[in-house]
């Protein structure tokens, strides 16, 4: 089974079988209850930190599922493994990346995810808690106590009939023991013994974590790879791998054979071995023979300007390790049109770096498809075969199952009777507890809701009071309107959005709390609706002051007028046409005296 991610914690899944392939989009745990119903084999993930947040989950999962978490890209991205086998995937589709996993898992690529060692614990213990008490709970805890003891000498009878290798701790108790515990040297699926509970006495089997998490390769070959060497007094070796990945590159002072043979060995196979020299060294030489793999040397030694252009995308710390990693990659472009080739030719599910390494060390690329020779099948076929012994082995393993049958027949049924107890303590539950339960429900319910509705009359009370507030300025203003004062539209700044939020007509006075703000193409705006005056607070730029004048439109400063301002309204006091009035013969005098003006340098200019 091989899982994406799609987003909204759903996920894309796709199933191999004999018969075919299923698809599915499924939750966390529709999931869960998807592998439980399919019993995959393995289930396969791009990366577990898509399905998993931490280490805790892991184990749930696979304590749930039972089953075989794989991870397929560790050291390479999804695509490029894929790639190896001819898988193409459409980055984009979560089925495509789902589907890779699965035939790639399929294929023994990826790395198991193991959080539990090969050793199970199981701990007997109380069911129960011993409190303080007179001669009753003595009596009491002495049968508790003896209870534990009980069956941990049953489980330890088991253990030892089952001829596993394990190790004890027991805590004392009063009439018995209180807790026992058994680490056992063997994995859970070999433990004869499974968690249960009796009325005082609860037994967990479980496998004991590793302290991290480790991913183990399903798939026991190596990696094949292209090693470049540089050697001298500082040895440099880098490796690649046939795709051109750069894995590792490093260089080490008085870096002896054997030390340099190890760390390659390390990361996988060598097929090439490369050096940037016409003429190879003898260490490069020692290095080919020892892995028994390919050389390669350039026709001519590489030039330091070719070097500096193969290797211009890498890091590295010194000319020895670019050297090096020259070299690798010289020979890896070597090879490229055979590669490519190979990659066209080769059919989906084979390993594509395999077959690049055989095909490199002389093999076709029929043989690799060729069926195996039959010549092992032929020499078993010819050997004799001990019938006897093979009788008397099987009548062993016969032997052996009867008497592990009979062990599992008494477990079944302690098991029977434990669950008929447990029936039977269901049954006489009492309808008391059942009502203290409810009642706790509905309590904590009736409080959630009160909360609420605390909240909610908090909210209402705020909107009584502010309408409240603006009741009583209406009721003000009402009878400000009434003694003679006037309403006027109130414009907090002179900006665009509260031009166009007021509704402005004809003879309209306009008061603007703050118009430093404003420009000349809103004054022209309100100009054009022939509004009658314009009280102002604050400076007015004398752009926007002649825009006004040149429209007849008195310009009355706050300090003039007396006003009242509310949220969204404001009135001016009844001395206001007074003022106005005042205004508008300000305005014709000083028009006139305009006309006079300009008459009179008229004239002077005529004589």
């Amino acid at each position: 089974m091989g899982i994406d991610v799609i987003g909204n914690r759903k996920f894309a899944v796709v199933a191999l079988r004999d018969d075919g392939e299923t698809r599915k989009v499924v939750s966390k745990s529709k999931l869960y209850r998807l592998i439980k119903e399919l019993k995959p084999k393995i289930v396969a993930v791009d990366n577990i930190s898509e399905l998993f947040e931490n280490k805790e989950d892991i184990a749930q999962f696979l304590k749930v599922t039972n089953t075989k978490l794989v991870q397929i890209a560790l050291d390479a991205p999804l695509q490029i493994i894929a790639k190896r086998f001819g898988i193409r995937i459409n980055v984009r589709d979560p089925f495509d990346e789902a589907r890779a996993c699965a035939y790639l898992a399929s294929f023994d690529v990826g790395y198991e995810v193991s959080i539990f060692t090969d050793k199970t614990k199981i701990v007997v213990s109380r069911n129960r808690r011993i409190g303080k008490g007179g001669w009753r709970q003595k009596r009491y805890s002495r049968r508790v106590h003896d209870a534990v003891r009980g069956i941990y000498r049953e489980i330890k009878n088991i253990l030892d009939n089952s001829g596993l290798e394990y190790s004890e701790n027991v805590k004392g108790g009063f009439g018995g023991i209180s807790r026992g515990e058994f680490i056992i040297g063997a994995p859970i699926s070999e433990i004869p013994v499974s968690s249960f509970k009796t009325k005082d006495v609860q037994v967990k089997v479980e496998s004991i974590e590793k302290e991290k998490i480790e991913f183990i390769p399903i798939s026991k070959s190596k990696r094949y790879l292209i090693i470049g060497v540089d050697p001298g007094t500082t040895t440099a070796v880098a490796i690649i791998d046939l795709s051109g990945n750069l894995i590792k590159v490093k260089s080490k002072k008085d870096w002896s054979l054997s030390d340099v043979l190890e760390f390659i060995n390390s990361y996988g196979k060598p097929v090439i071995i490369a050096t940037d020299k016409k003429n190879p060294p003898e260490f490069v030489n020692k290095v080919r023979s020892s892995f028994n793999a390919i050389l390669y040397s350039p026709r001519e030694d590489l030039s330091t300007e070719k070097k500096r252009d193969l290797t211009s995308k890498y890091r590295f710390l010194n000319d020895h390790e670019r050297d090096a990693l020259s070299s690798a990659i010289d020979a890896l472009k070597n090879y490229e049109s055979k590669f490519r080739n190979i990659e066209k030719r080769l059919p989906t599910g084979y390993d594509l770096e395999k077959a690049k390494a055989e095909i490199l060390r002389g093999a076709t690329l029929k043989s690799l498809f060729e069926p195996q020779s039959m010549e092992k099948v032929e020499k078993k076929e010819e050997q004799e075969i001990d019938f006897f012994e093979l009788i008397e082995k099987k009548d062993k393993k016969i032997k052996e199952l009867k008497e592990e049958n009979e062990i599992l027949r008494k477990q079944i049924s302690e098991l029977k009777a434990e669950i008929e107890k447990l029936r039977m303590r269901i049954a006489v539950i009492s309808d008391e507890e059942r009502e203290k339960i409810r009642r706790e429900i509905y309590i904590k319910n009736v409080e959630a809701k009160i909360s609420e509705l605390l909240i909610e009359l908090k909210k209402k009370d705020s909107e009584i009071l502010a309408l409240k507030e603006k009741i009583e300025f209406l009721k003000k203003m009402k009878l400000l309107e009434l003694s003679g004062w006037k309403e006027v539209k109130l414009m907090k700044k002179f900006t665009k959005e509260e031009l166009e939020k007021l509704k402005i007509v004809e003879d309209d006075v306009v008061y603007i709390v703050d118009a430093s703000g404003g420009s000349k193409s809103y004054a022209e705006i309100l100009c054009k609706k022939n509004i009658k005056a314009v009280i102002v607070g604050g400076e007015m730029s004398h752009i926007i002051q002649e825009v006004f004048d040149s429209h007849g439109i008195p310009r009355i400063r706050k300090e003039e007028v007396e006003v009242l301002i509310g949220n969204e309204m404001a009135f001016v006091s009844p001395n206001f046409e007074e003022v106005y009035l005042k205004k508008v013969e300000e305005m014709r005098k000083r028009k006139l005296e305009t006309i006079e003006r300009l008459f009179e340098d008229y004239k002077k200019r005529r004589i």
